[in-house]
């Protein structure tokens, strides 16, 4: 029987898990130091999507994602509850910004993906009354397949449908050392001294993902960025799905709850312009107040900062590293929109060898590893 330690338990780790114990054939564990509620997953907007991702291998990798998420919910006979659908809906306040948002309609739309224009009566009056345009005749870009995911509640039913196939979980688990004998994988040790022999390992560590290669010697190219996100309290339901608009991303967060986010806020978070988070959390409530009034009384009840893991390049790194037999990478940023679909492919690599031309470009030895 093949053994596999899982390094990591976000939804990467979490997917991995769930489609290798699955197999019956393999003997799981899933090694974490927290539980899969925290860490990257859980401070992530995850919106899945392959709405801005170029080039076109990559956007169809994302665009397969997507639909793996419906795969998946479809294949446990609808008990998805992390899954939320409704689509996107996106407005561009300045020239530029339409323009650009205008040119990528255009090329989504010459690449197979659902994208809409509708006028801004038309998204109030049948999607999202709560939203404040500033005249019911301009341009709204609606891409009706998107969604988001509850991360934490995704990463442990995975783990857990993993476990019910199997899989041992060992959480508060410290990967101190994984053991390599004539240039294969031989077994990994835990702080504490408990030693697993295994066949293969899997680093899903996420921003820890170049200390868990580091354990063999190899170096892992990251170059991790920042992301705040904070958490509202609201009444009522202000949003029914995801919304982009100028200088904010708000998207639902469960009942009585929205979230909020903004690439522009997370350059500022990450380049250390001196601002405090503090005041970054402040402007990014404000930003959505304005354009989505039903926030005005809405409270603050939970900041994070989230670490995101970008390969150096920008693109997800999946499968094996050739210089160690056993051992595989999967790394990406979009780990929610990837989760699934990594998960089924890398497992059906360890299991038949056999690599997805979708994960091809996508290979960890295209990185360099001097």
């Amino acid at each position: 029987m093949l053994r596999v330690a899982v390094i990591g338990a976000g939804v990467v780790g979490a997917s991995v898990t769930f489609r290798l114990a699955e197999s019956g054939a393999i003997r799981v564990w899933v090694l974490d130091k927290a539980h899969p509620t925290s860490g990257t997953s859980s401070a992530s907007f995850a919106w899945a999507n392959a709405n801005e991702k170029m080039p076109h291998d990559y956007f169809e990798l994302n665009y397969t994602g997507l639909k793996e998420h419906f795969g998946l919910c479809n294949e446990l006979a609808g008990e998805a509850p992390w899954l939320h659908p409704g689509g996107n809906v996106e407005w561009a306040e300045d020239e530029n910004a339409r323009e650009n948002l205008r040119r990528r309609v255009e090329r989504l739309r010459s690449w197979g993906y659902a994208a809409e224009w509708r006028e801004a009566s038309w998204i109030n009056e049948t999607l999202e009354p709560g939203v404040a345009f500033p005249s019911p005749d301009i341009p709204v870009a609606f891409f009706p397949e998107e969604a988001w995911v509850d991360t934490p509640q995704l990463a442990n039913a995975l783990v857990g449908l993993g476990g019910r196939n199997g899989a041992e979980m060992r959480f508060d688990a410290t990967v101190e050392l994984i053991e390599a004998d004539g240039g294969r994988v031989a077994a990994v040790r835990l702080r504490g001294g408990e030693r697993i022999p295994v066949d293969a390992v899997v680093n899903a560590g996420g921003p820890q993902a170049d200390r868990v290669a580091a354990l063999l010697g190899l170096p892992l190219p990251l170059k991790p960025s920042k992301g705040l996100l904070v958490r509202l309290a609201v009444e009522g339901a202000p949003l029914g799905r995801i919304v982009h608009l100028p200088g904010v991303n708000i998207r639902p967060d469960g009942p009585g709850h929205v979230l909020v986010h903004h690439g522009s806020i997370d350059e500022r978070l990450e380049n250390g312009t001196g601002e405090d988070e503090a005041s970054l959390r402040l402007e990014l409530v404000e930003r959505a107040r304005r354009v989505v009034p039903a926030l005005k009384n809405a409270e603050v009840e939970e900041a994070r900062v989230g670490v995101r893991p970008f390969p150096e390049d920008g693109f997800p790194c999946v499968g094996a590293v050739s210089a160690v037999s056993g051992y595989y990478e999967a790394v990406t940023h979009s780990g929610v929109t990837l989760g699934p679909l990594v998960g089924r492919l890398l497992a059906q690599e360890i299991l038949t060898g056999k690599v997805d031309a979708a994960i091809f470009p996508f290979r960890p030895d295209r990185l360099a590893r001097g």
